[in-house]
């Protein structure tokens, strides 16, 4: 069984040509050794992707010996190993011993999912989120009803383990390519089935919980640039931060636009070695965006730094997804930074107080969110690793120290070697990462 990834920028040219329970002959795929591209994050040694001139025929008539569904199931206890960042796709089977209700990831969350818990042959559980369409077109009248017939043995294909930062967990979620099979007759669940020796689980409905308000209801008093820019230091001691909003009036791109950090706990790696400053037992380095922006209302103008998720929901796409299709050229970036130029948001501006970095940067970007929700749709996101999807998205994160001021009429080569700085010091600006409201998922990237 393999996987095989379609970029997200030739997608539209193959979606019609794809479509689950068909047979292929698919030519002329590129098979990508990873340890060849260095920035491309990956733990695994070659990745199979298609290419603009690949090849899809389909065949009429297929062989006996190919089956129409096949699977290999993740026993639980292997689904750590399974929590990179290459995101492997993993099937899992078990009984359905919860239902959680279709809800929102937090208050001011546009994302919604829906959890779910079934138990294997040793009594083990594992906690699934279905995202978004996957969540919604989950059937939970059906299968409360169904349960009390007797147990109910669910497939879930195409999902991914995501382990919980904060919590420790790790986490199944759905993923474009995702499938949900329910009491499937195939030999796999009935062996199943006869094999289960525990007590039926008693399935009951859930009410959401989860109150929805706005980003401006939470936001409280809202500032003004000015007003912010006369704020003492000692204003933003603690990880305060305070709300405005206003457009982005520029991003400067650089050739180092993002920066190498670990994706279970965000800190960075040394000057884009592989040698990770975190002590976590498992890094895994993937790229975040440090994005040099001017931010204007009708008071004024405000030069601040975006890193991370604050960037990514800036433009719009996640850094990884970039990076695996990226040539290494700043220019061929410059279209997706753009995308945020010109839109009105909210945002929560705080600051670093520390002084001690190399390249101190005053104000920096800890969230935002769009003002009137029909202008686009934030990045959609699914649990990273140890994300707390209880968590309100207006919990603000305490940063430490940095600074950069870029000035609108300094040319674009004096703005690069401004922005030049390293790892360590992004680290500090983005030390004290906020819970993240789950992917996603998400994935930029369509499976076959």
């Amino acid at each position: 069984m393999a996987h095989i990834s379609v970029p997200k920028k030739i997608e539209k040219q193959f979606r019609g040509l794809l479509s689950q329970g068909s047979f292929y002959i698919i030519s002329n795929v590129a098979a990508i050794d990873i340890r060849s591209k260095s920035y491309v994050y990956r733990h695994q040694n070659y990745m199979l992707q298609f290419k603009e001139d690949t090849k899809v025929h389909l065949l009429h008539s297929r062989g006996a010996d190919i089956p129409t569904l096949l699977f290999d199931f993740c026993p639980f206890d292997q689904l750590p190993q399974k929590a990179i960042d290459s995101k492997p796709l993993l099937d899992v089977i078990g009984v359905i011993c919860d239902v959680g209700p279709y809800d929102y990831a937090s208050q001011t969350s546009q994302h919604k999912f829906q959890k779910i818990e079934i138990r294997n042959l040793e009594e083990q559980t594992q906690e699934l989120v279905l995202w978004g369409q996957h969540g919604e077109s989950f059937d939970e009248e059906t299968v409360l009803k169904k349960s009390q017939e007797g147990i109910i043995i669910a497939i879930f294909a195409g999902v991914t383990a995501t382990l919980q930062r904060f919590t420790g967990m790790i986490q199944g979620s759905s993923s474009s390519a995702t499938q949900l099979y329910l009491d499937l007759d195939i030999p796999e669940v009935q062996k199943y089935r006869t094999s289960y020796q525990w007590k039926c689980p008693t399935l009951q409905k859930h009410l959401p919980q989860v109150k929805q308000v706005s980003p401006l209801e939470v936001a409280g008093k809202l500032y003004t640039i000015e007003e912010i820019s006369n704020l003492p230091t000692s204003s933003f001691q603690g990880g305060a931060t305070f709300s405005i909003i206003a457009k982005v009036a520029s991003i400067i791109p650089s050739v180092k636009w993002y920066y190498k950090a670990c994706k279970r706990c965000g800190k960075g790696y040394n000057n884009m070695t592989d040698t990770p400053t975190c002590g976590c037992q498992f890094p895994v380095p993937c790229p975040m965006y440090k994005l040099p922006l001017t931010l204007t209302d009708n008071s004024g103008s405000l030069d601040a730094t975006a890193f991370a998720r604050a960037a990514e929901d800036l433009v719009e796409r996640h850094a990884d997804h970039v990076s695996m299709s990226m040539k290494i050229e700043a220019i061929d970036h410059v279209l997706t930074p753009d995308k945020a130029i010109g839109k009105e948001k909210l945002f929560y501006i705080g600051m670093n107080t520390d002084s001690s970095a190399k390249y101190p940067i005053n104000y920096v970007l800890k969230k935002s969110f769009f003002v009137n929700n029909t202008e686009s749709t934030p990045v959609p996101r699914a649990p990273k690793s140890g994300e707390d999807t209880t968590t309100n998205d207006n919990t603000l994160a305490t940063h430490k120290p940095m600074s950069i001021s870029i000035k609108e009429n300094e040319n674009r080569i004096n703005a690069k070697r401004r922005i030049d700085f390293t790892e360590s010091d992004a680290d500090k600006s983005n030390s004290s990462k906020e819970p993240e409201e789950s992917t996603t998922k998400k994935n930029k990237h369509e499976y076959v």
